[in-house]
């Protein structure tokens, strides 16, 4: 019966830990600490005086989300590998609520990269698996720009004569910013979408079947925003609802004429809440 319960207690204690990110599962090379200031304390500055970039994962017990984030991302070895270049920290929004207002989380999970001096110079809303999030992190390694920075870069590639491929990655990026929880940028970013040629409402539809709850919904209202279209889309609903309602959303697409696919047209500011 002690015994018992002995392993019991050390099993309980093992959950806590996990749960909490002060242990690192077997094969995990990824060691979150629970606030920012205790991962800086495990950061002395460089030779150069450089200091590691922080990532920081908003998460809660009970989303579903976060935990195959964490099952499937922050174990896979591609991530692990670049572990040891950043400084990690996991946030549970029902415990620091805090900090979660300050950085402006909403849904979850989400994930952001900070400088030195904490500022943010990339997020990523929702539920990434580990391809994506191996390039988003290298993004941050390679491009460590503050946001206003990255979206002005953006918006230039947007206007800029470049091949289906190198357009789509951009707009991709563009519908990342307007699912973060700010709204830093959205005016700007619309008014530039509606000077794009055809291309962009094809590639809206295809990202209304991200796995990234946050980028659905962000895909469907630019769509509806610059179309005006009377069309429904629940990006919360069950995988098969969402296939139907895309599917009519591609019929309404396809059976306009291509001279009227082009989005010219002045947007609105957007007053959504």
């Amino acid at each position: 019966m002690v015994r018992t319960a002995m392993i019991f207690g050390l099993s309980a204690t093992v959950v806590i830990l996990i749960n909490c990110g002060c242990l690192a599962l077997p094969g995990m090379a990824v060691e979150f600490e629970p606030t920012i200031e205790k991962a800086r304390e495990k950061d002395p500055p460089a030779d150069d005086g450089q200091k590691k970039l922080l990532v920081i994962t908003f998460g809660a017990d009970w989303c579903k989300w976060c935990r195959k984030l964490e099952a499937d991302t922050f174990l896979d070895e591609r991530v692990n590998a670049l572990a040891d270049k950043f400084l990690w920290v996991k946030v549970d929004v029902e415990e620091q609520t805090e900090l979660a207002a300050r950085f402006g989380v909403q849904g979850l999970p989400q994930t952001f990269v900070l400088d030195s001096d904490d500022r943010v110079i990339a997020t990523r809303p929702g539920y990434t698996g580990p391809d994506e999030f191996v390039k988003f992190l290298n993004g941050a390694l390679l491009n460590p720009q503050p946001p206003e920075v990255v979206l002005l870069n953006l918006l230039d590639r947007l206007q800029a004569e470049e091949g289906v491929e190198e357009r789509n990655q951009t707009i991709t990026r563009l519908v990342e910013h307007l699912a973060r929880s700010d709204r830093d940028g959205r005016d700007v970013i619309l008014q530039a979408m509606a000077q794009t040629e055809s291309g962009l409402l094809a590639t809206l539809i295809d990202l209304m079947a991200d796995q990234r709850l946050a980028v659905r919904a962000a895909a469907s209202g630019t769509f509806l925003k610059l179309t005006r279209a009377e069309l429904v889309f629940d990006p919360f609903g069950e995988p098969k609802q969402r296939e139907q309602q895309l599917q009519t959303w591609k019929t309404w697409l396809d059976a306009r004429p291509m001279s009227q696919r082009r989005t010219k047209q002045q947007v609105p500011p957007d007053d959504s809440q």
